[in-house]
């Protein structure tokens, strides 16, 4: 394989990876794999389902938040005066039917392209991996299942909730299959450009949510910075990861896309059409800057 798209979670912000692959269609890039957790692993099972950009678009500005989640209130007030049984604060089955009315399944078995996405196991908090041949709507609401804010969902009778939980990025599959080209698109604009210290307590909060967006891309790109590190003579990677990459001479091209501000909480349950339509902007205009005129 020689090239891979990587698709990070972030709720409603995955608009933007819209406006990103908008662009590759454009320059006709075209990769051989695409990693998506969350909102990336929805996106991600779209494209590979041969939708086109532009169904992609019309999907994302003309479904509002009604037709993706419900505020499950009265449940929600029971069970915090009452001690009732909690599960989540919103009812996603508006998601599922959304999905199930728009996603060709059989289509996205005979994808060329191949579709990983990424749900963890609730009990067990180990990272679980799926490709086209098994991906279904269950798979696809279990990537997506932001816990306590949406329901954890079964797969074959074992809970499973967001694969961002552990892997926001899952960057790893793509260096495990020694990719050339890996384009990876990021939901947060932490650590790309300069952000000053919190002000507040809100700001505070809403840092460690992109520190948390940002953790698995975080700690596995120390792996590609030591290769470069290594090759101009200085000190070597650490670690048995990259010792094992070196070991391959592995030395991939990656390239990042990201959003250029703070995006705040709400932006990850705004699905209006005004937000939408400005991240797919940013994130056409971003990847068109980033990527140039690569084919």
């Amino acid at each position: 394989m020689k090239r891979a798209l990587i698709l990070s979670g972030g709720g409603a912000r995955g608009a933007f990876q819209v406006g990103v692959w908008k662009y590759l269609r454009e320059i006709n890039w075209t990769p051989d794999l695409i990693c998506g957790t969350s909102i990336g692993a929805v996106n991600a099972a779209a494209i590979g389902s041969g939708m086109s950009v532009e169904h992609l678009i019309d999907i994302w500005k003309t479904h509002n938040r009604s037709e993706i989640y419900r505020l499950k209130a009265l449940k929600v007030l029971s069970s915090a005066l009452y001690g009732r049984p909690f599960k989540s604060v919103f009812d996603t089955a508006p998601m599922r039917a959304m999905l199930t009315r728009h996603l060709n399944l059989e289509a996205l078995r005979r994808s060329p392209i191949e579709i990983v996405i990424s749900a963890v196991h609730l009990a067990t908090g180990r990272l679980h991996l799926y490709n086209q041949d098994v991906i279904e709507i269950d798979h696809l609401m279990a990537s997506s299942a932001m816990p306590i804010l949406f329901p954890w969902q079964p797969i074959r009778g074992e809970l499973y909730w967001d694969g961002g939980v552990m892997a926001n990025s899952p960057l790893f599959i793509a260096l495990e299959r020694k990719i050339e080209e890996i384009i990876v698109v990021l939901l947060s604009p932490v650590g790309h450009r300069p952000l000053p210290p919190p002000a507040t307590l809100r700001e505070g909060l809403e840092l460690l949510l992109e520190h948390f967006l940002m953790g698995s891309y975080q700690t596995t790109m120390p792996v590609t910075n030591g290769l470069a590190m290594h090759a101009c003579d200085e000190a070597p990677p650490k670690g048995p990861h990259a010792q094992k990459v070196i070991e391959t001479g592995l030395q991939p091209r990656i390239s990042v896309i990201a959003p250029t501000q703070m995006l705040g909480f709400t932006s990850l349950l705004n699905f209006s059409s005004r937000q939408v339509t400005r991240l797919i902007h940013e994130g056409y205009h971003n990847a068109r800057r980033q990527l140039g005129k690569r084919g």
